[in-house]
């Protein structure tokens, strides 16, 4: 398997409670490709079994490949935490598709679900490391991935650690509406590969109609799952096909359901025959309900985007600073006696991994051809170091010329053995002079120490050197940035808090992503902006949505980390859209997860705890 390392750019943005991030994943070769990373509950990192546990799921899902499963990458430990990875699939959950189409055409829900068949048939397959079948036992719409290329794509294997205990036999609430009767008897001990087809027939069943059977029981829905036939869908919804379909797969009993997930795929085919959609006529679907324009699916390409973009900026600098900075290692001795002939040879020098000057080189051929006519004490050495030092001296004074500003076009960039923030930013290499300093790099605004090379490299070279190489790769000039926000906050870029908005500065020019933070109104929010050659001023004005806790009675309820009440809380709590992380204390147990909230959106959360 390939090593990769990875780096977190920014939220998911995939809804309510979610805790995926986008990311980089960077190769041995130094190749860059998008990723998805979710990191493990916090309640997880505290228990080391339980991580254990979450590895262990997490390496084996990684040894499934197929084009119908969201391929896991692996378990990954960051900086910001522990995680695992799966591949960027650039789609949305069937959820959202139902939540924003309502109802799918049947040949539309038909393509999705056969796809996710074949997915699960191979998973059931692939098997656990004991030999027995890898059952998902959680297939639901959010657990459903359609790219926007066409592709439909089961996510969740490997999380069924990262899944909320399940107390009693009993399923989670939120999730117990898809769930088939095995499972409301006997949790997750009783999933069987039947148990993948009832779930598959009830999404196929949501797909068609937009609604859950059942979900609006409330405490008589174990008694409905268990004993009730499937509501009637309304009338048009279902084809009479697709409906025996249904039926058959979310039967009571496990054996009267297709054995196999297959097997439920070649019953859809038959009963849509030509009818079911191809992959491109699925893309054109989704691009209906999510157009490239569509806000959150052109905030993550953008965010993804100036990740890469970033990364390579910095490739490049790597590089061009490890080119560079040997050739400032070539010292020009001063002119001074010649050295005594010796038979002991010269040690290598940085000159030797380069090609002479023209004007060693002539020296060179001149010493070859004069060969043993020279004698000791003959004045030529000297009339060759003196013509050397003067073509040297007379090189640098043109350059000096020639860089030399027009007037009136204002003052020529300074030159700095120490490397600009703002070069580091641009991607744009600064020559660093060594002159016989340790090669430790000094601190940003450090003069480094100029002593130890004082006599060993003349002044005016040493700015020769810097000119000429420095020519040809001046940083991009800085531009003049205004950031206001309402309400006012702190303002970050790169991890490094600027100061508090309104705020006035330099940046170079490029894409940058800036995190606004004002703990005490609860707002965390990123915005890009797009720095060119003229002077920016952006506003950004952040709404507030809605948080709903439901938790129990005296139970201290907290939003990052500034509480916000205890429970229970009537109403609801504003907050400032963006992401955010909710924490739940209650005696001794604790309960946190991240979410990403947006403007004017509700979100609920049902804590349960013991």
């Amino acid at each position: 398997m390939a090593s990769y390392r990875y780096q977190a750019l920014g939220p998911l943005l995939a809804g309510e409670g979610s805790r995926a991030f986008l990311g980089l994943a960077i190769s041995e070769d130094s190749r860059a490709r998008p990723v998805v990373i979710i990191w493990v509950p916090d309640t997880a990192l505290t228990d080391p079994a339980l991580l254990a546990k979450i590895q262990r799921e997490t390496e084996h899902a990684a040894k499934l490949d197929h084009p119908n499963i969201v391929t896991v990458m692996g378990f990954a430990k960051l900086d910001e935490g522990s995680a695992r990875v799966v591949e960027f699939a650039d789609g949305e959950s069937l959820r959202k598709i139902i939540e924003t189409g309502k109802k799918l055409p049947p040949r539309i829900a038909a393509k999705i679900m056969c796809d996710a068949c074949t997915g699960t048939h191979y998973a059931h397959i692939a098997g656990n490391d004991d030999g027995t079948p890898l059952v998902h036992g959680d297939l639901r719409p959010e657990t459903i991935l359609i790219s926007f290329n066409g592709v439909t794509k089961v996510t969740g294997y490997g999380a069924l650690a990262f899944a909320p205990r399940e107390l009693g036999g009993q399923r989670v609430k939120g999730r117990r509406v898809h769930s088939a009767p095995e499972q409301v008897i006997g949790g997750r001990d009783a999933i069987t590969i039947p148990t993948d087809v009832y779930l598959l027939g009830l999404t196929l069943y949501e797909c068609l109609t937009g609604a859950v059977p059942w979900a609006d029981q409330g405490d008589f829905f174990d008694h409905a799952v268990l004993t009730l036939p499937l509501p009637p869908a309304p009338p048009g919804d279902v084809p009479e096909a697709l409906e025996a379909v249904i039926q058959k797969a979310c039967a009571k009993k496990a054996n009267d359901r297709y054995p196999t997930p297959l097997a439920m795929r070649e019953a859809i085919e038959a009963a849509v025959g030509t009818e079911l959609a191809s992959t491109e006529e699925l893309t054109k679907y989704l691009d209906t309900l999510f157009p490239q324009s569509h806000q959150l699916r052109a905030d993550r390409r953008h965010t993804i985007d100036a990740g890469i973009a970033d990364f390579v900026r910095r490739q490049w600098a790597d590089k061009e600073r490890t080119e560079t900075t040997p050739m400032m290692r070539a010292v020009v001795p001063p002119p001074g006696p010649p050295q005594p002939a010796s038979s002991t040879p010269a040690p290598a020098s940085s000159v030797a991994a380069r090609p002479p000057a023209p004007a060693q080189r002539a020296r060179a051929s001149q010493e070859e051809d004069e060969g043993d006519a020279k004698e000791e004490g003959s004045s030529t050495p000297w009339l060759i170091l003196l013509a050397v030092f003067i073509a040297v001296i007379a090189g640098w004074w043109a350059m000096r010329k020639a860089n030399e500003p027009i007037p009136g076009a204002g003052p020529p960039p300074s030159l700095t053995p120490t490397r600009p923030a703002a070069a580091i930013d641009a991607g744009v290499p600064v020559v660093e002079v060594d002159a016989g300093a340790p090669a430790s790099e000094p601190d940003a605004g450090q003069v480094p120490d100029t002593d130890a090379g004082a006599a060993a490299v003349p002044e005016p070279l040493a700015d020769a050197g810097v000119a000429a190489l420095d020519a040809g790769h001046q940083a991009p000039a800085e531009v003049e940035v205004r950031i206001e926000s309402r309400p006012s906050a702190e303002l970050f870029l790169d991890g490094q808090s600027l100061g508090r908005t309104p705020w006035t500065g330099r940046l170079s020019p490029g894409r940058k992503t800036f995190r606004f933070e004002n703990k005490p109104a609860l707002l965390n929010a990123f915005r890009a902006v797009t720095l060119k050659a003229e002077p920016v001023s952006e506003s950004f004005t952040f709404e507030k949505g809605k948080v709903i806790v439901k938790a129990p009675e005296g139970a201290a309820i907290f939003i990052d980390g500034t509480r916000v009440g205890t429970a229970p809380i009537r109403g609801e709590i504003p907050v400032y859209e963006g992401s955010h992380r909710i924490s739940v204390s209650y005696g001794k147990a604790k309960w946190s997860e991240p979410f990403t909230l947006y403007a004017g959106q509700p979100v609920t959360f049902n804590v349960e705890m013991q």
